[in-house]
């Protein structure tokens, strides 16, 4: 595997790691009211590996503000000529209505750089069902538009074993020049085990004005820490 990858995602479990820790001190979380987990995902497909990792946490359980952050990493086999890209996004949150949310924060990716951002957040979660939106405006240079999406459903057969599928999507826009800057599908379907989810997957990825394709078929393993 390719050190940078190895590097990288160490680097963010990390991160995370030291994330949960600062914000549970901040907050005094209550044991009886837990913040959401971490969700963390491997895929490793035909032409490459993906991970990902999703914070989403308030400080206290009575708290209007939080911390929300989202990174993903693709990269593939070559070791030369590489196709490698990454998207991490990090912002403050104020709640204002039931799931809604408005954020500030920074973002930073292989194709714009780093750059301040802000947006919106709405979530909606249930037992068996989470849905994840998230249109945010850069605030410099290009001023990129973007919109990710997720929606996740998830039913128990019994207490430790159910299904898992999600949908993932992003399109990024660049509004100065106006063209298409990054985009992709990302689908999931599998079995649940307790915190565990693993099964199969594609990844439809798409560069640049041209939308160059890049698809990737593989299985994948995730977990909610």
């Amino acid at each position: 595997m390719n050190k940078n990858i190895v590097l990288f995602i160490a680097l963010f479990f990390s991160s995370a790691s030291f994330a949960q820790h600062q914000i549970d001190s901040l907050g005094k979380i209550s044991p009886t009211k837990p913040n959401p987990p971490i969700a963390v995902e491997f895929f490793a497909g035909n032409n490459g590996l993906a991970f990902q990792m999703m914070v989403s946490k308030h400080f206290s359980p009575k708290s209007r503000f939080g911390f929300f952050n989202v990174t993903h990493f693709v990269g593939d086999y070559e070791t030369t000529n590489q196709k490698n890209s990454y998207l991490s996004q990090s912002f403050l949150t104020a709640d204002i209505w039931k799931g809604l949310s408005l954020n500030a924060g920074v973002i930073m990716n292989s194709m714009t750089g780093f750059r301040p951002s802000a947006g919106m957040q709405y979530v909606f979660a249930k037992r068996k069902f989470l849905a994840v939106l998230l249109p945010r405006f850069d605030l410099t240079q290009t001023y990129n538009f973007e919109t990710l999406g997720l929606v996740e459903y998830k039913p128990k057969f019994e207490t430790n074993w159910g299904l898992y599928t999600r949908f993932q999507g992003l399109y990024n826009h660049n509004t100065k020049f106006d063209y298409h800057d990054r985009s992709y599908v990302w689908l999931r379907v599998g079995a649940s085990y307790r915190n565990y989810q693993f099964g199969v997957g594609s990844n439809f990825d798409f560069y640049g004005p041209l939308k160059t394709n890049e698809n990737n078929f593989g299985v994948f393993v995730r977990s909610d820490l």
